[in-house]
């Protein structure tokens, strides 16, 4: 069987408190998760490879009773990407996307710094 085609063979359901579900066929290449101690929010980021070439990232966020979730699928051409919550799409150059992220995940803009390296290695990563 060919390996290239397996790590597609999943397909990945997302729900998003905008009403904009998305189905897809794709692997999870990165997971995190922080906490933050001011607010007790744990917040879950997942970026997922498509088989079309596009990504998915996956944003739950909790505190208590209360959720928050939000997916953005993002496609590249070039150094512009189009990124979609599933009911509006916004193009943008690359570098831009990298600012965006850190709005989109909710990090403050003091640890942002810290986290950025991480991030932008996933980011080009998942691109190649």
């Amino acid at each position: 069987m060919n390996k290239a085609a397996d790590a597609f063979e999943e397909i990945i359901a997302l729900a998003s408190d905008n009403g904009a579900a998305i189905s897809f066929r794709g692997r999870m290449f990165s997971e995190s998760a922080y906490f933050d101690d001011e607010t007790s929010t744990l917040t879950r980021l997942r970026l997922f490879s498509c088989e079309d070439g596009s990504h998915v990232y996956s944003i739950v966020s909790g505190a208590g009773a209360q959720k928050s979730r939000r997916h953005y699928i993002v496609s590249r051409s070039g150094e512009m990407c189009q990124v979609s919550d599933g009911r509006h799409t916004i193009s943008m150059p690359i570098e831009m996307l990298f600012a965006s992220v850190f709005g989109l995940c909710g990090i403050d803009p003091a640890r942002a710094e810290e986290l950025r390296p991480s991030i932008e290695e996933a980011l080009r990563a998942s691109g190649e």
